[in-house]
């Protein structure tokens, strides 16, 4: 079986040829992306790109678990988690 996945380093090269910015340039652009998503969710704020994505964090509430290797019952705490959400073009490409 083939490996389909693309990694950030192909994924700047393919946005950089396709663009005809450099791979500095979309590099620069894509953490500066990332990190201002990163940031958003940290305050509590969801991004959405109409048509391809939607990221926001959400609230998860503390409950009981098992330890795998004894069966002991263990609290996990209240936490958060990132909810992604794949809009209509994402989920048309999909198909």
């Amino acid at each position: 079986m083939t490996d389909n996945s693309l990694n950030k380093t192909e994924l700047v090269a393919k946005v950089a040829a396709d663009s005809g910015q450099s791979q500095v340039a979309v590099d620069g652009i894509l953490n500066a992306f990332f990190a201002t998503v990163a940031e958003a969710v940290k305050n509590d704020s969801k991004v959405t790109i109409p048509g391809w994505l939607g990221v926001e964090r959400t609230a998860t509430a503390a409950r009981t678990g098992r330890n795998p290797q004894t069966g002991e019952e263990i609290t996990i705490a209240a936490g958060y988690r990132v909810k992604l959400t794949a809009g209509s073009k994402l989920k048309a490409a999909a198909k």
